[in-house]
């Protein structure tokens, strides 16, 4: 099997595992659509762990990112990150 060949196995491999992720990510957010209370035993459902990067104070601001990765996802963007930016 040549390199190129490998190369697109590897990717379909990729997408398609991305799709299995996002396909259950989708059955969970369902099951819970219409929750009245936000447990942690949702929480932990949603949620694989929580990031908190050293604070920044460099701005005159103190500032400190937190990254949510979530379960069969990852990380969701951020709307905040993307105001500003522009």
């Amino acid at each position: 099997m040549t390199e190129k060949a490998k190369a697109l196995h590897a990717e379909l491999d990729k997408e398609q595992t991305q799709a299995v992720n996002v396909a259950q990510f989708i059955a969970l957010v369902k099951k819970y659509s219409e929750i009245d209370t936000l447990t942690p035993a949702i929480v932990n459902e949603f949620i694989e762990r929580i990031n908190a990067h050293a604070p920044d104070k460099s701005s005159g601001h103190r500032s400190q990112q937190v990254d949510i990765i979530y379960n069969f996802i990852g990380i969701l963007p951020n709307p905040q990150t993307k105001k500003e930016a522009a």
